[in-house]
């Protein structure tokens, strides 16, 4: 009888380091800080680079993104704005990220320097910024960003 319950035990405890895994991505566990750094890295390469399919598989599609002045922007509008060339983006370059998780969910906060344009008017070049994530089917996705802008170095 003891037997049977040491090997019931054994056999959960693999099963849950194996969950614990796949839901960092492969990542070891307590690693999804790095796992998000990376995350991030990705999302600005596909911004600079306005692949949209690389956006598609990082936001959810009720994402949304509040900017410098307070205007709200949905995914599809961003992907809009990129396919039509209003929204270029030359370089962002992220720093002093971190994260914090609660569960299946994410926060990361950090700063950017950018060089870009949307509509022609050129972007505040320094922000802070704010990006919530949550983990879906064992990927982590962007919900919603927040940027503000620094006018003082």
């Amino acid at each position: 009888m003891t037997r049977k319950v040491i090997v019931v035990l054994a056999v959960a405890l693999a099963s849950l380091g194996g969950s614990l895994a796949q839901n960092n991505l492969g990542a070891p566990h307590g690693d999804v800080s790095q796992t998000l750094r990376d995350l991030e890295n990705r999302w600005v390469e596909a911004l600079v680079k306005a692949d949209t399919t690389k956006l598609d598989q990082i936001l959810v599609n009720t994402y949304v993104d509040t900017d410098e002045e307070g205007n709200r922007t949905d995914k599809r509008d961003l992907v809009v704005a990129l396919k039509s060339g209003d929204l270029k983006m030359a370089s962002i370059k992220l720093s002093d990220m971190q994260v914090r998780t609660y569960g299946d969910s994410a926060v990361v906060t950090g700063a950017a320097v950018q060089t870009g344009a949307f509509k022609g008017q050129s972007f505040v070049p320094r922000i802070v910024f704010t990006d919530t994530f949550v983990l879906q089917k064992g990927r982590w996705r962007a919900v919603a960003s927040h940027r503000s802008a620094v006018h003082s170095q």
